[in-house]
């Protein structure tokens, strides 16, 4: 009797164990990166950016997404489950780059454009999700962080947390006109992150969290891509000047008048003013 529940449970852990050991089904959400419709590409120049017609080029861009949810056809968020790989995502956030280092671009030759996630349980119409990096692990040493915020480039000293989008241009007047600045970075990233030493994390949340949502209501994943589009962002800011005792762009902070735009744009509200809708996602 004996020998024979022991073929029994045996027979039944062999039957199991492929299933156990079987890897979910993933989905890919991929991206993409244009000035005003066209594709982004690095040593490329764009004609036409900005509330003067100016000139860019693209030294680096890299962003962070969270927060993924699906609709359903109900219209509920559901919980989109990150895919770790050690490299461009854990099960918290990912990391999207969209510069090769050629041209005039100054990170690597890795690109990264997707983000793998498990595949819905249940029939989906949409996507949410955020830009940003989580407040429980926005705000720790780069040099220490397990991938993908082991990046140094996309790290502010740690009291502020990670850049969320690491924006760096280089860029030219229209022909007739004057530039009083070079370049235009736009970092976005959160503010208000309370007093004390600046390689000390906060104890409470940041007063300006600036983690913008994107619904995207109609969304397959097999069809469609997500597009970041600096055009649009850039529509209503000379990005050949620079408001006076400031870093060159916009860092997100409250004081740089080279924001009162970029966060409108964004989607995130700004001194107090809510946006009036955001001009820097959608869908193809």
């Amino acid at each position: 009797m004996r020998k024979q529940l022991a073929t029994l449970l045996s027979a039944t852990v062999c039957l199991l164990a492929p299933h156990a050991l079987a890897k979910p089904k993933t989905v890919d959400i991929n991206f993409a990166a244009a000035v005003n419709g066209q594709p982004l590409h690095c040593g490329t120049a764009y004609d036409n950016v900005g509330s003067t017609g100016a000139t860019l080029k693209l030294q680096d861009f890299r962003i962070f997404v969270s927060a993924l949810r699906w609709i359903d056809d109900q219209g509920r968020e559901v919980p989109a489950k990150l895919v770790a790989d050690g490299v461009w995502q854990d099960n918290k956030v990912a990391l999207i780059d969209f510069e090769d280092g050629t041209g005039n671009c100054n990170g690597n030759s890795a690109l990264h454009t997707k983000v793998t996630l498990e595949a819905p349980k249940a029939n989906y119409k949409g996507l949410v999700f955020e830009v940003g990096v989580p407040f429980d692990i926005n705000h720790q040493d780069p040099t220490l962080a397990p991938a993908p915020l082991n990046v140094p480039a996309t790290a502010w000293p740690w009291r502020i947390g990670f850049k969320f989008t690491t924006i760096d241009l280089a860029t030219s007047p229209a022909p007739g006109k004057t530039a009083t600045a070079s370049g235009f970075s736009i970092h976005l990233g959160s503010t208000g992150c309370g007093a004390g030493a600046i390689t000390t994390a906060p104890t409470v949340a940041c007063s300006n969290p600036n983690r913008p949502e994107y619904r995207l209501s109609s969304f397959e994943a097999r069809t469609h891509v997500v597009v970041f589009d600096l055009g649009d962002l850039l529509a209503q800011t000379d990005i050949t000047a620079n408001a006076p005792q400031s870093a060159p762009g916009c860092m997100a902070f409250e004081d740089d008048d080279d924001c009162i735009a970029i966060m409108d744009r964004f989607g995130l509200p700004f001194r107090g003013k809510p946006s009036a809708g955001q001009h820097f996602v959608s869908v193809r």
